[in-house]
């Protein structure tokens, strides 16, 4: 054998021992004792959008029944949701744009609107920059710490099962756990807060493949409140990812201006 193909041998050999042990279902990306680097491997593997616009289907069920509509919804991370609901036909009848500062509301049924700064409703600025991430954060399947800090991964804890990984973190009266399964789905998370006074489970089902990675075309949101065990189910379809987004609120200068209290009394969809 020529020094040449021993070469060509030995090149191959190691070519077969870097397939072998990189397909092995028993490698670990990271040793157990650099905890804090898988952690950031797993982050960055579900850092997926900023903004997303979705037709959705929305059902809300209580021990007193249920009731469905459709909606249009956009999102952007940690800075706005505007929803518009269009139960008849893709015909509007309310429409809701919530930022860090102020609350927007108009109903096209009773021609009113409302709009008050959030420091109105006796919410601080930081609980409502909060209680935005939690929500936007929520309906687009993405992760979040508590307080109004960017994410990081000394701010989880890891413990990995025979069927997922888990990531929690915690601040004072806030607590998260997030589940991720063997597909490396993040697909349900335990809530507690402070804001809610109840904890809150979020499942995350039906994912779908999307440039970034999957994401889950159902979730659901459910928690006790009294006696009464509440579910809100949004469906999203067709949900498109990192576009301009037209977070666009019209007011007729014939609708009629009311407080956010009164709105929310009288709105009947």
């Amino acid at each position: 054998m020529t020094t040449q193909q021993k070469s060509f041998l030995l090149l191959l050999l190691t070519l077969a021992l870097v397939l072998i042990t990189g397909c092995s279902p028993q490698k670990k990306l990271f040793k157990k004792t650099d905890p804090y680097q898988r952690i950031q491997q797993i982050l960055d593997q579900h850092r997926s959008f900023d903004r997303m616009e979705s037709k959705v289907n929305i059902n809300i069920k209580t021990g007193r029944g249920s009731n469905s509509l459709a909606a249009r919804v956009k999102i952007q991370k940690d800075s706005c949701l505007w929803v518009s609901l269009q139960p008849f036909l893709g015909i509007e009848v309310g429409r809701l744009l919530l930022t860090k500062d102020s609350v927007f509301l108009m109903n096209r049924l009773r021609k009113s609107y409302a709009v008050a700064a959030l420091s109105d409703q006796n919410i601080g600025n930081d609980q409502a920059v909060y209680a935005l991430k939690v929500l936007t954060s929520v309906l687009s399947n993405q992760f979040f710490v508590p307080g109004n800090k960017q994410i990081s991964a000394k701010d989880f804890d890891l413990q990995e099962t025979d069927r997922e990984l888990i990531l929690s973190c915690s601040h004072q009266n806030e607590k998260a756990n997030f589940y991720i399964n063997k597909a490396g789905e993040y697909y349900r998370a335990d809530l507690e807060s402070a804001m809610l006074n109840f904890p809150l489970k979020v499942d995350y089902s039906l994912f779908q493949a999307t440039t970034f990675g999957s994401f889950p075309s159902r979730v659901v949101l459910s928690f006790q409140q009294g006696n009464d065990n509440i579910e809100f189910r949004v469906d999203y379809l067709n949900p498109v990812y990192n576009t301009g987004l037209s977070l666009d609120f019209p007011l007729p200068g014939n609708y009629k201006q009311t407080t956010v209290e009164s709105f929310l009394n009288q709105l009947q969809f």
